[in-house]
């Protein structure tokens, strides 16, 4: 919670120096921060041991999962609860609720697309971290690539994307699809430009965080496959 309140006041102080950053508002701004935390620090309440699953396979605990008659992702989700991200979770829904009122002018259809959105964000930020993860069946080792992860979005999940060159917002966009999680469905809520993906950015969000759970269970499954054991 630590982090969110930090970014909070910071995002204060510059919009205090920048009233606006490229047509976004201290509101804004703070409700794609706050729906971006909210949806990160949620997915991780029951699957924060994901970044550690490299641990997990290398010692081969994993492997006593792998021979449960039960659904490995399933068995491995709920090894434990992770009670630290529960402080991060309320704070961000406090202050999501905070900058939405002074963003916008919500009806029902709205609050309605509001939470069909905030499921697709965490089904994303699940899903990035369930594919990072699968790697570890392949190379023993994914704790890099959480590393490389967590701090690119420590350092974009604050920002509209679109202030960023181009290169990067594919990166955001496609590649490491961070800007799922938060920006799009605030930049479709909030009815300003997206530039990627203009006027369509709700549906698109809508369809990208399906496919890309498919995309990532379907590795998930085929890496687990492929795996032979931490004694091999």
């Amino acid at each position: 919670m630590g982090f969110g309140v930090f970014s909070t006041l910071f995002l204060w102080v510059l919009t205090q120096r920048f009233p606006t950053i490229l047509g976004w508002n201290y509101y804004e701004i703070l409700f794609i921060s706050s729906f971006n935390m909210f949806c990160y620090s949620f997915s991780l309440l029951f699957f924060i041991q994901i970044q550690e699953i490299d641990y997990y396979v290398r010692n081969g605990e994993f492997d006593r999962i792998l021979v449960r008659p039960m659904n490995s992702l399933f068995q491995f989700a709920t090894i434990r609860f992770n009670i630290n991200s529960l402080g991060t979770v309320l704070y961000s829904l406090i202050v999501l609720f905070y900058s939405g009122y002074h963003a916008k002018d919500w009806g029902i259809m709205s609050i309605t697309q509001a939470i069909v959105l905030i499921v697709c964000g965490v089904i994303v930020s699940f899903s990035i971290h369930l594919f990072i993860g699968a790697t570890s069946f392949l190379t023993m080792q994914s704790g890099g690539f959480f590393q490389l992860k967590e701090v690119i979005y420590e350092n974009v999940c604050n920002y509209p994307i679109n202030i960023f060159s181009q290169g990067i917002q594919l990166f955001l966009t496609f590649i490491l699809p961070i800007g799922f999680i938060g920006f799009y469905p605030s930049a479709g809520l909030l009815n300003k430009s997206s530039t990627l993906l203009g006027d369509l950015v709700l549906p698109i969000c809508i369809l990208f965080s399906l496919v890309l759970f498919i995309v990532s269970y379907v590795f998930w499954n085929f890496a687990i496959k492929s795996y032979s054991g931490s004694g091999s």
